[in-house]
């Protein structure tokens, strides 16, 4: 990975019209791609991109215009899905449009185009997702194996504050990447390509235009994998950033090439730093209030509370308060910088030590910390010191408290943002975790009828995510976290106690009810409650890190009252796997009590850390290939 300044002087001007929109090649497919039927570097694709290109230019009003040419070819009918276009935009205050829609099927005959179906006007929409973005959608018609489809558009936005990241890769595989950047006269621009080493690039500054061309070849598809933390941290793309603009002659002003120029431009922004230490107006009282109890703790829980319960915020995250926190405040709504800078003031209201600290959650990506660049973040929450131990609080979750670290956030890199310095940090705990406790006390009758109670208690971040979980579903929760087979076992009632005290773990109950009878022998699986019926780890390669969130510890205890005269025929063995590391520990532990007549066992699978690199894969993959043969074996139950 490399970084790169683009530097554009006055003598750099170029027209718009120097970098066509209207691509030469739409609409012109050639023999070799008509004859194309497989992706040679992805086999498995059903789909493939022939080619994506834009060039981004602006026009004399200094908007940004980024035209966009792409053609995809349909290899077999599960690629139908290709055909099928969405285009997001950021539409709030009108920032962005996209223009210029056009597009083509384009079906061939002998390898030559035999018709070519162009999509009428009124067959592409544009819907409004919610009041920040909007989408532009439309579909290809007469779709078949061999299809082409062609099309182009372009996004008008009203300034350069919406450069985004290139991505070479996408969600089908890329034959053709390729990327023009002209960037506005006085201004740097720095960029960084972030990619394989095995995949080749070429990159060409074009000086006497005031741009730089990309272009990369062959990319694989990358879609989404079981616990990956963000499919962007693993795409192949350049990032840019500004980085510099002169303000007259030769008076050049650095724009956040260090990361102390960073806190510093942040510290002097509108939207961010010129936010942090306004008045609210409303809480004179509460923060009166606040102030009497004695314990830091107590004040920091009081604020967060007091800030959820009158505050929504609107999905969008955010790293500034555009409108400013007192218009927040106002209209009890905004983004996730409104609201947690307006938190951060009534922490500093409430005498706390508190600060604004940028963070990119883990679906977001990965920040490297060599690079100060401010776009890795998209989002602020606030970090209060309290007796020199740091607490991290997000207003906009609804459940967690303040003892617990976000777990948007755990695993990343974070920056506090403060008036002297700022300060990179990783944002870790390690004692924390995923805890749930399991106790199933079952009874088998003569008849097979097998009947009981369970009772699961949730810790930490079990119990915030079961939480979150129930109050967003609550028809679906028994189906969701008692995963027991329901042809044989149901759940006959339901209590979830403790749902609104956070300092005592969520306990759900359940009464269950069933029938294993298959004449004298019952079939009797110990995997009904732990919440692992499914294994997520069964593909041949992994290209992401597995990142778990948090460690996690799942103990199940059983115990089930045979009826008279039965017997084992045949009991699961006690075993014990884990690998080198002994950071991942799964043992079982059965017994049958010939006195008492009932089967009592032990499950515990612990996960000591929350993430593993992509290299661990084959580790992960086999162990969990053990664990789930072990959770399917079965006690058989003669019955006389």
């Amino acid at each position: 990975m490399k970084t790169f300044t683009l530097t554009i002087s006055l003598c750099l001007l170029v027209q718009l019209a120097a970098f066509s929109q209207e691509f030469e090649n739409y609409g012109n497919v050639s023999s070799d791609e008509f004859a194309l039927k497989q992706c040679s570097f992805d086999k498995d694709a059903n789909a493939i991109v022939l080619i994506h290109e834009a060039v981004s230019n602006y026009d004399d009003e200094h908007h940004l215009v980024t035209y966009h040419h792409v053609r995809i070819k349909v290899l077999n009918e599960r690629g139908f899905a290709a055909a099928n276009i969405s285009i997001p935009f950021y539409r709030s205050n009108d920032f962005e449009q996209i223009t210029s829609v056009e597009g083509m099927t384009i079906n061939a005959q002998d390898g030559q185009p035999a018709e070519k179906i162009v999509i009428g006007k009124k067959s592409i929409f544009t819907d409004n997702v919610n009041e920040n973005f909007g989408e532009v959608k439309f579909t290809f018609p007469a779709i078949h194996a061999g299809s082409i489809i062609d099309y182009k558009y372009a996004s008008n936005m009203k300034n350069y504050g919406g450069l985004d990241d290139w991505d070479f890769q996408e969600r089908l595989p890329v034959l053709l990447s390729k990327y023009t950047l002209i960037v506005l006269p006085n201004v740097q621009f720095s960029y960084r390509v972030d990619k394989l080493p095995e995949i080749p690039i070429v990159i060409k500054q074009l000086n006497s235009a005031g741009g730089v061309y990309f272009e990369m070849r062959n990319i694989p598809s990358l879609g989404d994998e079981a616990y990956m933390d963000s499919r962007k941290d693993y795409l192949q793309k350049v990032i840019f950033q500004l980085s510099g603009y002169t303000i007259g002659g030769d008076n050049k002003r650095k724009y956040m090439t260090s990361w102390s120029e960073v806190n510093r431009e942040l510290n002097t922004t509108r939207e961010f730093g010129s936010q942090v230490g306004k008045s609210v107006p409303g809480t004179e009282d509460f923060i009166k209030q606040v102030k009497t109890m004695v314990s830091g703790e107590e004040k920091m829980e009081a604020v967060l509370k007091y800030v959820r319960s009158n505050m929504v915020w609107n999905r969008i995250p955010s790293k500034y308060s555009l409108d400013g926190v007192k218009e927040a405040w106002k209209k009890k709504k905004g983004t996730s910088g409104d609201i947690n800078l307006l938190l951060v003031n009534l922490l500093k209201d409430a005498s706390l030590e508190a600060y604004p600290m940028l963070v990119s959650d883990r679906f977001h990506g990965k920040v490297n910390t060599d690079y100060p660049f401010i776009e890795q973040f998209n989002s602020v929450v606030a970090c209060v010191i309290i007796g020199g131990k740091r607490y991290y609080l997000d207003a906009t979750e609804s459940y967690s408290t303040s003892s617990l670290i976000p777990v948007n956030i755990l695993n990343t890199t974070a920056f506090i943002i403060n008036r002297k310095a700022g300060e990179l940090i990783v944002i870790a705990t390690d004692t924390m975790q995923f805890k749930e406790y399991i106790d199933a006390k079952l009874n088998l009758a003569a008849n097979g009828v097998i009947s009981g109670n369970v009772l699961i208690k949730s810790f930490d971040y079990a119990r915030i995510k079961k939480v979150e979980d129930y109050k967003a579903d609550k028809s679906n929760f028994i189906t969701k976290y008692l995963p027991v087979d329901e042809a044989l076992i149901v759940a006959k009632s339901f209590e979830l106690r403790n749902l609104d005290n956070d300092s005592l773990p969520l306990e759900q109950a359940f009464e269950l009810s069933g029938n294993l009878d298959t004449g004298r022998i019952s079939y009797l699986t110990l995997n009904y409650f732990a919440g692992f019926n499914t294994n997520p780890f069964q593909t041949e390669n992994r290209f992401s890190d597995i990142n778990f969130g948090y460690k996690r510890f799942t103990r199940l205890d059983i115990q089930v009252q045979l009826p008279p005269g039965s017997g084992i025929d045949e009991m699961p063995g006690s075993v014990r796997v884990s690998n080198s590391e002994k950071d991942i520990l799964f043992t079982r532990q059965l017994a049958y009590d010939k006195t008492t007549n009932t089967i009592q066992g032990t499950v515990i699978l612990e996960f000591k850390k929350s993430m593993y690199d992509k290299e661990m894969y084959p580790v992960i993959k086999e162990i969990y290939q053990k664990i789930f043969a072990y959770l399917k074996e079965e006690a058989v139950i003669k019955r006389k």
